[in-house]
């Protein structure tokens, strides 16, 4: 009797650590979870009629519906009438699906909720159809199995937010510009993190009247922006215009028509002391408030670097910090007609200690800070604290001189700004993706966008070193074995590179991605490359291996999975051709150099060099030209040609560095001009582009 006893009471505990075990991942982490036994069967579970419904509601159990089919195969059934429905909703306030410019200071209860799951139905209780949202962006976490097997664990969740604004800002100025379609796929992968705002960052990419050649064939039109705002609100985004009214506008002043706008000559600033600035702004300004609906607009005013050149010269009689205060009273003004609130970058005050204190006082500053580091942090925060403003914090994802961001550095960077905003009573937590360089594909960013945004729900960052394999958890459970690993390899790759190359940036923070076009066969990076010689070759390692798994994920992918595991496989494929450029110059020249300098025989190097089929030179032109083919393809797939072929053409340079070498040595070769002694290669062939 004991013994059964006893194998019933094992058997018990391994039900119970085996149901601890299979408890699914949860991002943003709610404030309370608590699970019980049993299971509710999806096969069980049946949905209110829509009849009566706020469209908001109707969506979001729409938007339920469809996940449970996509994950499990499983249609929900709906039943006739609310009182048969096993899952039950309660709403106390109709409307506030968006963010108000007051969330910050009432209590921030707008998107709160308490879900209940038991086996025989579930409830969810919220303030707002937003907080019901969130509840269903939970409930689909919680889902485990497939078909009739699926199930949810019972569990009361209690959660809300422990910041009121939680952004991300979509650089839409530097880069590559994002289809539409593909903003929309942020947007959706933004809601599943709970995030409620979505910066547009813009200089000159949204189409306005009475401005038909600015930018031409590269921005966004009314309409579309308008379907983006729309398709945001459906899932409780804010999407906010983010444009910058005195610097960062070459792409307006370049054009002769606007040149005399500029302080300089074809150069980045607006002059406020033209009432030709003025006049733009005013017309901009009002369409842009027609079109955008969101209570904030932020209007950048950072990095007004060219100003203050121009008044090291004592001649030009200019006053920047007066300047830049007459330029922000101006648009402050201008924006209170609207009823706006207006947010603007405050690095000014890295220059002008005081300036904040001179900052029109319905201006809300914005604390940007890319670095992990507190002092820096500090040298912004201090001046707005000194002036008791409310303020918003802004870190960003490393990506922007990086084909695969500092995965470390973009977390630290995150993990500090929300630690020191969280100190000193933030009112909101903006996560920044820059596209300066062009070149790296954005979704291998979404990674740590998601890292920002579930760090600002929960008041704290997810835990650095197993946050890849909880993500790939949550997006991708059926591919997470090889997603999660994969993005490992590619943080690891981007931390052997950063050993080797970084030190010519082109004001790139840390950046890899200048140099890694430079000329392999020059002296500095033969030097360089024999130096890092086994980080060059980690490099190729981890992203092999990170190949191979993403090869393997996109195999059992479905097809809305399949473009981002392409992208990132184009990423490590960039990274891996990085690394193996700098290797194939070194062993070029060391295998030409040992044969016909050092032991002055032939030795089958002209082979190993040029051999046709298969060789050193024969490798880089094929990798070459199969890394433009497949990267174009990743390109388009995310983002308009606008700027393509900019890239493009860094292929077609390499590919002739490549391509003059092999016909050089086959020259050489064929007419055997050949000297004593023979010259080492660099030398001899002089490679240059």
């Amino acid at each position: 009797m004991k013994s059964l006893v006893f194998g019933m009471l094992a058997v018990w505990l391994g039900t119970l650590e085996v149901g601890a075990q299979s408890r699914p991942v949860l991002l943003p982490e709610p404030q309370s979870v608590q699970y019980g036994t049993g299971t509710l069967a999806l096969a069980n579970l049946t949905l209110p009629p829509p009849t009566n419904a706020p469209t908001d509601v109707v969506f979001a159990l729409g938007e339920f519906r469809k996940w449970i089919r996509e994950q499990t195969g499983l249609p929900l059934k709906t039943v006739t009438s609310a009182a048969g429905a096993t899952l039950r909703y309660s709403i106390q306030k109709p409307g506030q699906d968006l963010p108000g410019t007051d969330d910050a200071t009432n209590g921030n209860a707008r998107e709160q909720y308490r879900l209940t799951v038991r086996p025989k139905g579930i409830d969810i209780a919220a303030e707002t159809s937003t907080g019901l949202y969130y509840a269903v962006q939970t409930l689909r976490q919680l889902v485990q199995g497939t078909g009739n097997r699926s199930f949810l664990p019972t569990v009361t969740i209690q959660d809300r937010p422990k910041l009121a604004y939680r952004g991300v800002m979509m650089d839409f100025a530097h880069g590559g510009l994002l289809t539409v379609a593909e903003i929309k796929r942020q947007i959706d992968f933004l809601a599943r993190w709970k995030t409620n705002q979505y910066y547009f960052y813009n200089e000159v990419s949204i189409q306005l009247d009475g401005y038909p050649t600015l930018n031409y064939r590269a921005s966004y039109s009314k309409a579309e922006v308008r379907s983006i705002l729309a398709y945001a609100r459906e899932r409780h985004l804010d999407v906010i215009p983010f444009v910058n009214f005195y610097g960062h506008l070459h792409e307006l002043i370049r054009n002769e028509k606007y040149a005399s706008l500029g302080i300089g000559t074809y150069g980045h600033e607006l002059d406020p002391r033209k009432p030709a600035v003025q006049a733009v702004l005013k017309d901009w300004i009002g369409q842009y408030m027609t079109l955008f609906s969101s209570p904030f607009i932020h209007v950048g005013f950072d990095e007004t670097w060219e100003t203050k050149r121009l008044a090291s010269d004592p001649k030009t009689g200019l006053n920047p910090e007066n300047l830049y205060i007459d330029q922000l009273a101006f648009v402050s003004q201008e924006l209170k007609k609207y009823g706006k609130t207006l947010m603007a970058w405050t690095d000014m005050s890295a220059f002008y200690p005081d300036i904040i204190a001179r900052f029109p006082p319905d201006v809300v500053p914005v604390i940007w800070e890319y670095s992990p580091d507190t002092t820096n942090m500090y040298r912004y925060l201090n001046p707005v604290l000194k002036e008791r403003k409310p303020f918003f914090i802004q870190p960003a994802v490393s990506g922007w001189g990086h084909l695969y961001p500092s995965a470390d550095y973009t977390y630290e960077n995150i993990n500090l700004c929300l630690q020191v905003g969280l100190r000193h009573q933030t009112r909101g937590f903006i996560t920044s993706v820059w596209t300066d360089s062009v070149e790296p594909l954005v979704r291998a960013s979404w990674l740590f966008m998601a890292y920002g945004c579930i760090g600002a729900w929960q008041g704290k960052v997810p835990e650095k070193t197993g946050f890849p394999k909880a993500y790939t958890a949550v997006m991708y459970p059926r591919l997470a074995g090889e997603l999660g690993p994969a993005l490992d390899h590619l943080a690891r790759a981007g931390q052997h590179l950063e050993k080797c190359l970084g030190k010519n940036t082109q004001s790139l923070p840390r950046g890899t991605l200048v140099e890694s076009w430079s000329n392999p066969f020059s002296t500095y990076y033969l030097t360089n490359t024999a130096e890092h010689l086994a980080d060059f070759q980690a490099v190729r390692q981890q992203t092999e291996e990170a190949q191979a798994l993403l090869i393997t994920a996109l195999q059992k992918a479905a097809k809305p999975d399949s473009g981002m595991i392409t992208s990132l496989l184009m990423t490590a494929r960039l990274i891996n051709y990085s690394a193996q450029r700098f290797l194939w110059a070194k062993a070029i020249t060391d295998r030409w150099n040992d044969a016909m300098v050092t032991r002055k025989q032939e030795d089958y190097v002209f082979y190993d060099l040029t051999y046709p089929c298969h060789s050193l030179l024969v490798d880089a032109m094929d990798e070459t030209g199969e890394l433009k083919t497949a990267y174009a393809q990743a390109w388009l797939d995310e983002c308009l040609p606008y700027r393509l072929n900019t890239i493009l053409g860094r292929f077609d340079v390499d590919f002739g560095l490549w391509r003059k070498l092999h016909l050089n040595v086959l020259d050489y070769k064929i007419q055997q001009k050949k000297t004593e002694p023979v010259p080492m290669f660099e030398v001899l062939f002089k490679p240059d582009f």
